[in-house]
């Protein structure tokens, strides 16, 4: 029997062995079956490492919304900048500011389309959009007994830990 220090070992270099996003799930996998311990056991530890990752995972996601929060306010603080030089080059009349690292000028934007009524324009102009199932509805209706053609209620197994 393995001594625990040696088990604790053995489930670090797990955890680094899941850290390593070039990794085939095939080496983790190998690596948690020499782990000799009981079954139940080691599943409760794998359990841990699971609870560990997706407490990293959890505070990555925090952390990817902060930064996409800060990249927004830096996106519309450049936005406002480059709407106030536009605004005070309007108003002086300048249609170009040459500096001695950037030149700025005002100048035309590629045409683009504006749809006033989209109603109106002729059928040629439309893109057919594939129908799509409203699976939430279906799934409603179904677990009130209602019968639909080509759908059934499936309800599979997953593992989970508390």
């Amino acid at each position: 029997m393995s001594k625990l220090y040696e088990i604790s070992e053995r489930y670090k270099n797990i955890q680094v062995l899941l850290d390593n996003p070039e990794l085939p799930n095939g080496e983790i996998k190998k690596a948690l079956d020499n782990i000799g311990e009981e079954f139940d056991i080691k599943a409760e530890n794998v359990a841990k490492v699971i609870s560990a990752m997706n407490s990293d995972a959890d505070g990555i996601k925090r952390e990817v919304e902060r930064l996409q929060e800060r990249k927004r306010t830096i996106e519309n603080r450049v936005k406002g900048l480059k709407t106030y030089i536009y605004e005070q080059m309007q108003a002086t009349g300048k249609q170009k500011i040459k500096g001695t690292l950037f030149t700025l000028a005002i100048q035309k934007n590629a045409p683009s389309v504006n749809v006033i009524n989209e109603d109106i324009v002729p059928a040629q102009y439309k893109i057919p959009q594939p129908s799509k199932l409203d699976k939430k509805a279906i799934l409603a209706d179904l677990k009130q007994g209602i019968e639909i053609n080509g759908v059934e209620v499936k309800q599979g197994t997953s593992l989970r830990i508390r």
